[in-house]
């Protein structure tokens, strides 16, 4: 009896040994996205330009913009953006495949409601807080860390890996207040 003690023992022991350092544990792949992220920052000097939320932002308007009206909590705001990976690999756009966008894409901001939260990246925590830096007609590039985008969630039926950094090019072509919805 005692045998089968100390082998059932010696079987737990490295099966959770082997578990743990499993390369894709959810731990290393959040320690790759660390990585990944801090050497990104690093590469593009980005350093600067992280907020007190998480995001890394900028403005990217090539001419100055003549509309004053900021975005807020409520705004239905129309979007164009390309969403790509640290890697660079598109996943979210509003683009056909010519590179052409012909409809933008409604966002709500602060909003989550059952049909809203149908569009995947109405869940992306980092752009409600990015879109709230901008006026409607504002250009800008967001870095979202996986905390304030999908988490550990597995989107990879839509090309998107748990841990994942986002890289956000957002149009904010248009914007209607509560008021004017």
């Amino acid at each position: 009896m005692k045998q089968i003690g100390y082998v059932l023992s010696l079987v737990i022991l490295l099966s959770a040994t082997f578990y743990s350092c499993k390369e894709d544990s959810l731990e290393a792949l959040r320690q790759n996205e660390v990585e990944a992220l801090d050497k990104y920052v690093k590469d593009n000097n980005l350093a600067g330009d992280k907020d007190a939320s998480g995001i890394y932002f900028k403005l990217t308007n090539t001419e100055p913009n003549a509309d004053t009206t900021w975005i807020r909590s409520g705004f239905k705001v129309m979007l164009q953006y390309n969403i790509f990976l640290i890697d660079s690999t598109k996943v979210l756009t509003t683009e056909d495949e010519n590179g052409y966008t012909f409809e933008e894409n409604p966002f709500y901001v602060d909003v989550s409601n059952t049909v809203v939260d149908a569009n995947p990246v109405q869940l992306i925590k980092g752009m409600h807080i990015g879109l709230k830096k901008m006026h409607v007609g504002d250009k800008a590039f967001m870095v979202i860390p996986s905390e304030l985008a999908f988490k550990a969630v597995d989107y990879s039926s839509r090309g998107i890996p748990r841990f994942s950094t986002l890289l956000v090019h957002v149009y904010a072509k248009k914007g209607y207040s509560p008021d004017q919805q």
